[in-house]
């Protein structure tokens, strides 16, 4: 009976003991996950995040578009470069919309013959709606001269300029250089405050930050970053930011990858 009751009290006293130990254990996995979104967070800011990717990382992902109302020369030898590009003729074409939600980085944009729809200027109104609706799509006017006097709104609001003659070389090196620039974190974030009218200083920006390392990090929390932005965008733009968002998220993810 005396050993019963010894064994009894061993029992309980062990089972008191596993309990705390397993109470302690939990406690600390949840300390170092609020800890490591802590360090995550301070380590990492999405303004500073513009180192750019490595360029087979930039060859996979980068997505280009030439709107040009004739086939370019060189788009077959772009290809066969490893570049991911397509060629419309104009805004008519049924992808048109999705240069407007950030699937595509760099567009090659004609001034003429590419269509009305969204102006007499063609090329101009084009550019202007798109910088105003995606602000992360990095333009170059694609033009046969280097500057035109009558369409000098075009060369200046462009992010630069290609040369329709330009050898494969040339063409090549400066549509890998605005996809290195645009394929960054900073770039999303700072085109998600411009898509948004807030300033990157603002309490509303930084906590669009946070939530875009915390979803880099457990993608699970990807939906409070998208209710976040919803909050946030006018009806008009809710598609546009969405997807910047979900390319930060991508990007950073990458970014830290790439660095380690």
């Amino acid at each position: 009976m005396l050993g019963s009751r010894y064994d009894c009290g061993d029992f309980g006293q062990r089972f008191g003991q596993e309990r705390v130990l397993g109470l302690t254990l939990i406690l600390i996995k949840i300390a170092q996950a609020f800890m490591f979104d802590w360090l995550f967070e301070k380590r990492f800011s999405l303004e500073q995040m513009s180192t750019e990717l490595p360029r087979s990382e930039v060859l996979r992902r980068g997505r280009v578009v030439i709107l040009d109302d004739e086939v370019p020369e060189m788009i077959a030898d772009l290809k066969r470069q490893g570049l991911a590009v397509e060629h419309w003729v104009s805004t008519s074409d049924s992808n048109f919309g999705r240069l407007e939600t950030g699937f595509y980085d760099v567009l090659l944009l004609d001034y003429g013959g590419i269509g009305r729809s969204f102006g007499h200027d063609e090329g101009l109104d084009v550019l202007r709606h798109l910088k105003r609706v995606n602000p992360a799509l990095k333009i170059l006017a694609f033009s046969s001269r280097t500057f035109d006097a009558s369409k000098a709104d075009f060369f200046r609001l462009s992010d630069g300029v290609i040369r329709k003659d330009a050898g494969i070389r040339e063409m090549m090196e400066q549509i890998e250089t605005h996809l290195s620039q645009s394929l960054t974190p900073a770039t999303y974030f700072k085109a998600i405050c411009t898509t948004l009218g807030i300033e990157p200083e603002s309490e509303s920006a930084k906590r669009i930050g946070r939530l875009i390392l915390r979803a880099a990090d457990h993608p699970k929390k990807s939906g409070q970053l998208l209710e976040a932005v919803r909050s946030l965008a006018a009806t008009a733009g809710t598609s546009t930011v969405e997807s910047l968002a979900s390319k930060a998220v991508d990007l950073v993810v990458a970014s830290t990858s790439s660095s380690i």
